[in-house]
């Protein structure tokens, strides 16, 4: 399985689930990790999968359409290398 590297990564997660008025815990719920899960990917603690990335850009992204943002997000405007 292949995983991101994120210490090595800015994640930008934290300033988009502000601008979607999302929390860290809806996050995990939706997506049926736990919240520390969440929280660790955006502190820099873990590597995760490419599976688990794509899964947040479709939460994300899916949210933003709701809200009538029109941005697409990728992974490298989430995890910035």
């Amino acid at each position: 399985m292949y995983e991101l590297e994120v210490m090595k990564m800015i994640c930008h997660l934290k300033s988009i689930l502000s601008l979607l008025d999302m929390t860290q815990t809806e996050l995990a719920d939706i997506l049926d990790v736990h919240r520390n899960t969440v929280t660790n990917i955006m502190r820099h603690n873990t590597n995760f999968s490419f599976d688990l990335a794509y899964r947040i850009l479709d939460v994300i992204n899916g949210r933003a359409k709701e809200k009538g943002i029109q941005k697409t997000w990728t992974v490298e405007d989430v995890w910035e290398k």
